[in-house]
């Protein structure tokens, strides 16, 4: 017993010197049965919460599919061609995503582009032909897609090919404006 004691006393100083705060239990009571006091932390909140607070709700696949349509960009692309069978049951997704990237905010990403549609009726799967500038041509297959998966997978390989303008193309009339009248009278 009283090889116990000195230790007990010196773990309860230790105890006792640290800058945690001792709970409101009563005094160590120093017997044949050693308990050690109870400590708990004064702090409940140990660091930044990254998702605190009101998580909002899971987009829809129409939202999803007008996230990618914002962000599309044909510039690196130098002819689309749409090619479906009407017949056919799996040939109305090409045909949305015909619609919305035909839209002129898509189409004023590249001025130059040219839009083919071939209708078929050979029973033919639907495919999206893309020829790009450098000579490569990229086939979708959309059979079995629906409209936000042939969104993603055109942005998937097209935004990396877009390269930012230059910008160098100036009109004449923007620079005759600087120099002032040219060849006017002189009185």
């Amino acid at each position: 017993m009283q090889g116990v004691l000195p230790v007990l006393r010196r773990s309860l100083q230790l105890n006792l010197a640290t800058p945690t705060r001792l709970s409101a239990c009563p005094a160590p009571v120093l017997s044949s049965v050693s308990v050690p006091p109870t400590l708990t932390s004064v702090r409940t909140h140990l660091g930044y919460i990254p998702f605190e607070g009101r998580v909002g709700r899971k987009l829809t696949n129409t939202e999803l599919f007008l996230q990618e349509l914002k962000i599309a960009n044909i510039q690196p692309v130098k002819k689309i061609t749409y090619t479906f069978d009407p017949i056919r049951e799996d040939f109305q997704s090409i045909r949305n995503f015909m619609f919305f990237w035909n839209k002129p905010k898509v189409l004023e990403t590249n001025l130059k582009v040219l839009v083919k549609t071939e209708i078929v009726d050979d029973r033919r799967a639907p495919v999206i032909n893309f020829e790009l500038n450098d000579g490569r041509t990229i086939e979708i297959r959309t059979s079995l897609l629906k409209e936000l998966e042939i969104a993603r997978i055109v942005n998937h390989y097209l935004l990396p090919l877009v390269t930012e303008e230059k910008a160098g193309a100036e009109t004449k009339s923007a620079k005759d404006a600087g120099k002032g009248k040219k060849g006017g009278k002189k009185k």
